[in-house]
C-alpha cells in the first residue's frame, strides 16, 4: 500500500466521530483516533497510554458522572464505551476500546421516563376519580331513595287521614305505599358501610334456597366492596328464578387499584343465547359508571366477572 493511501485511511480514522483505540498484548496504545484522545483527556485529565488505566476508568474511577455503562461529560454529551478483543491475520492480538456518541438516546429515554412518570400520575388520578365515582352514584340512589319514600309515606298519610275523617272501614286502607317505604328503608340498611352486608346477604339467599361459596374475601375499600355485594345479590336472585341453582360460587381476587368477582352457580344452562334483563342491565350501569367492568358469558355455563376500581390505604 503506499504512503498517499495509508495517510488516507488513518486521516478517516483520526476524524471517526467514534472514539477508537487500539492496545497490544503488553496494553500499550498502539493507534488511537482524536476522538479518544479527547475523550481520554475528559474523563482522566491527561492522554491515553496504557490499556490498565483506560480500564479503571471505564470502571468508574473518575470524577465524571456516569450512569450504568454511561458517561456525562461537561459539554452536555452522553458516551457509551465497549470492550473487544480482535486478531489479526499474522497472528497479533489487540484490545479495542470504542466510543460511541450516545446523547440524543440519552435524553431521549429520561424524556421518555418523564413521559411514564407523567402517564403514570395521571393515572393514579383517574383512578381516584373513578373510585369517587362510585361514592357520588352511591348518594344519588340514597337521595332517589328518599325522595321516593317521603312520596311514598306522605300518599299514605293523606290517605289515612282521609279514611278516618270519613270513618270508614280501616280495611280500605291501601298499605301498598307503607309497603314500598319499608322495602326501600331495608334496601338502605345495606350500605357500603355496613360491615355485615356480606353476612345479610348469604343469610338473604339462604332464604331463597341458595348457598353461596365464597373463595376470598372482600376487599376493604366500602365502596368497591358494595359493588360486589350487589353483584352477588344479583346473580344469588337470578339463579334461584331462572336457573333452580342451589349453589353460588364466588370467587374474589384483588390487583393493585382494583378487585374483583367472578359468579357461577349449579343451576340449569342457559338455552341460546341470553338477554340482560333489567337487574343485569341496572348492575352493568352501575359497575361502568363506576369505572369497572362487567362480562356474561353462557357457555359453557353461566358466568358473571365483575372488576370494580378498589383504594388501597386510603388513595387509589
Amino acid at each position: 500500500m503506499n504512503r498517499g493511501k495509508r495517510n488516507m485511511i488513518k486521516d478517516a480514522f483520526d476524524h471517526l466521530p467514534s472514539g477508537v483505540c487500539f492496545f497490544d498484548r503488553n496494553g500499550v496504545v498502539t493507534l488511537c483516533n482524536h476522538r479518544m484522545h479527547w475523550l481520554a483527556f475528559a474523563l482522566t485529565g491527561r492522554d491515553v497510554q496504557y490499556l490498565d488505566e483506560m480500564l479503571a476508568v471505564l470502571e468508574g474511577k473518575t470524577d465524571v458522572p456516569r450512569e450504568d455503562d454511561s458517561f456525562l461529560l461537561n459539554d452536555g454529551s452522553v458516551w457509551r464505551f465497549s470492550r473487544q478483543e480482535v486478531t489479526v491475520p499474522n497472528g497479533g492480538a489487540y484490545t479495542q476500546i470504542v466510543a460511541s456518541d450516545v446523547t440524543e438516546l440519552y435524553y431521549r429515554q429520561k424524556e421518555l421516563e418523564r413521559d411514564n412518570q407523567r402517564l403514570e400520575q395521571a393515572g393514579r388520578r383517574l383512578r381516584r376519580l373513578s373510585a369517587n365515582v362510585v361514592a357520588v352514584t352511591r348518594e344519588e340512589e340514597i337521595l332517589n331513595m328518599k325522595m321516593r319514600v317521603h312520596d311514598d309515606i306522605g300518599r299514605s298519610v293523606i290517605a289515612t287521614r282521609r279514611l278516618l275523617q270519613q270513618q270508614r272501614p280501616t280495611g280500605e286502607l291501601d298499605l301498598t305505599p307503607w309497603k314500598n317505604a319499608v322495602r326501600l328503608l331495608r334496601h338502605d340498611s345495606e350500605s357500603p358501610e355496613d360491615k355485615d352486608a356480606l353476612g345479610q346477604l348469604v343469610q338473604a339467599a339462604e332464604g331463597i334456597g341458595v348457598h353461596i361459596v365464597l373463595n376470598g374475601t372482600l376487599p376493604e375499600d366500602p365502596a368497591a366492596a358494595y359493588l360486589l355485594i350487589t353483584a352477588m345479590r344479583e346473580c344469588a336472585s337470578n339463579a334461584a328464578r331462572h336457573a333452580g341453582a342451589s349453589e353460588l360460587y364466588v370467587a374474589l381476587s384483588s390487583q393493585k387499584g382494583t378487585a374483583g368477582a367472578c359468579i357461577t352457580n349449579n343451576g340449569i344452562l342457559p338455552k341460546g343465547a341470553m338477554t340482560e334483563g333489567g337487574g343485569l342491565s341496572s348492575l352493568r350501569t352501575r359497575i361502568e359508571k363506576a369505572g369497572g367492568k362487567m362480562t356474561v358469558r353462557c357457555s359453557p355455563g353461566f358466568t358473571l366477572t365483575v372488576r370494580v376500581p378498589c383504594r388501597e390505604g386510603g388513595e387509589i
